[in-house]
């Protein structure tokens, strides 16, 4: 069995386990699908594909990535793909992006292009028709952001799983509650875009998972519309949270 598999998908499936595990190493969280704790307070994902051999990563270039990027190739997983879903998450990487591709077997990173500062390697541009979206069931939708452009995926696999990157916020780890928030992304009229952009998102999901905070699992049937409506609320922002 390979390492990543070794964490029981029931017991996986909390703050607390998350919050324990070790830096720099994929844990299991539902089936085919893992998070890896980066620096920060920054988490990034992977989803397995069913022929249990390839593998796309989400905002998995955080510092302390590395090592467990590298092990997956040395474990025989074939990384499709790189989603960066937004320009902090490119511009705290671990290394030249170069570097991190080589280091996922020569992976092709998808982000926006406006938001690559690294001028030795092009990415795919994140928006662009492509067969390893189509592979792992994924789509992605624009939304607003602080710079740049950002992105929230979305895959079909285990039901529906929302890849949020920086568009929203779980709960801390050390707080009680996993809500979820919208960030205050610094002025009036981006912060109504960004409540704009998840008021019109019809997606249906068990699984919400951040960039930074709590994720949320096995949604029931109906709730996801409420988070979606929550994080929609023009007059509900993260800069009223003092822990942003």
């Amino acid at each position: 069995m390979k390492e990543v598999d070794k964490k029981e998908v029931i017991s996986s499936q909390s703050a607390e386990f998350i919050q324990q595990a070790e830096e720099g190493k994929f844990l299991k969280l539902v089936s085919d699908t893992f998070i890896i704790k980066t620096a920060d307070g920054t988490q990034g994902y992977a989803i397995r594909h069913l022929n249990m051999k390839d593998m796309l990563l989400i905002d998995t270039t955080g510092k302390g990535a590395k090592d467990a990027v590298k092990h997956l190739v040395e474990e025989g997983y074939k990384i499709k793909g790189i989603i960066v879903t937004h320009k902090d998450a490119l511009r705290n990487s671990y290394d030249s992006l170069k570097t991190i591709s080589e280091d996922a077997g020569g992976a092709p990173i998808f982000s926006h292009p406006v938001n690559n500062t690294d001028s030795s390697f092009e990415v795919k541009d994140i928006n662009s028709k492509n067969k390893v979206f189509e592979h792992f069931s994924v789509t992605v939708d624009d939304f607003p952001s602080a710079s740049g452009e950002s992105a929230v995926v979305h895959s079909e696999i285990n039901e529906g799983m929302v890849f949020a990157g920086n568009s929203a916020q779980g709960a801390p780890y050390d707080q009680e509650g996993d809500e979820l928030i919208r960030p205050d992304i610094g002025s009036e009229n981006k912060n109504l875009s960004l409540a704009e952009s998840w008021r019109t998102y019809i997606k249906d999901f068990m699984y919400f998972f951040p960039y930074k905070g709590k994720p949320k699992f096995n949604i029931p049937e109906g709730s996801s519309t409420d988070i979606i409506q929550k994080l929609g609320n023009a007059n509900s922002r993260g800069g009223q949270n003092p822990n942003l």
